[in-house]
């Protein structure tokens, strides 16, 4: 007999998990991954390098600066990073790293490696895109693209409340691109309070992102969803 139940927001197991109120948005995260434990990144963008060097599964050397991480992987060769407070997604088929520096965002391309091309900006690729990622047991964010630079977002449970957001997005290349949305969160959806920015890789190939929730007052929350289009 089975023992879990799907309803509209996802699925639970009834006798233990119930809502996993414990994980909030970060209920479906993929594992952490350390496949770049004992690997060096270097890349350039603008005659600047950029060298990230994974020492072991917390830590990794930025610039020279020991910081911790979190690593998730998004698809063979695809790794969504937390370096910090910052953000790196490393592209090991196309020899690129998006950086995503105190808000600032840095395409580089592999250092010394041939035909290695940096990720670049996606215009108005998102434009018309809406769609809703599913981040645990009732715990949503809905997302439509309206322009090159703005959305209508509106979180869990509160879908009423319809906010206009900015965001950057870069294609990663193929179904992937990273977007960073600024967030302005309302109270009493799921969501922490004081969330201010959601950057995160979606693939629209097997319609996933990957990402994490920055803000003032907590930790940062990385997270797994899928997608519902709307």
């Amino acid at each position: 007999m089975r023992n879990y139940t799907y309803v509209e927001g996802g699925v639970f197991i009834k006798s233990k998990a119930n809502m996993a109120e414990q994980y909030g948005i970060g209920q479906y995260r993929y594992p952490l991954n350390y496949e770049l434990v004992g690997k060096t990144v270097t890349a350039v963008a603008d005659g600047k390098e950029y060298t990230l060097e994974f020492a072991c599964k917390k830590n990794v050397v930025f610039n020279g600066a020991k910081t911790e991480y979190e690593c998730i992987k998004c698809a063979p060769g695809l790794y969504f990073v937390r370096v910090g407070f910052d953000v790196a997604v490393i592209d090991y088929n196309n020899s690129a790293v998006t950086f995503i520096i105190e808000g600032d965002i840095v395409c580089a391309a592999f250092k010394g490696v041939e035909g290695a091309a940096a990720h670049t900006c996606a215009g108005d690729e998102m434009v018309g895109t809406k769609v809703r990622w599913v981040l645990g047991c009732d715990r949503y964010i809905n997302q439509e693209f309206t322009a090159a630079d703005k959305m209508n977002v509106a979180w869990s449970p509160r879908d009423e409340k319809v906010t206009e957001n900015a965001y950057r997005a870069v294609k990663i290349g193929g179904p992937y691109y990273l977007v960073d949305m600024k967030s302005d969160i309302l109270k009493d959806v799921c969501a922490p309070f004081f969330t201010d920015h959601v950057i995160a890789v979606q693939d629209y190939d097997r319609c996933m992102t990957f990402g994490v929730v920055f803000g003032k007052g907590f930790d940062p929350i990385m997270i797994t969803g899928y997608a519902k289009f709307l």
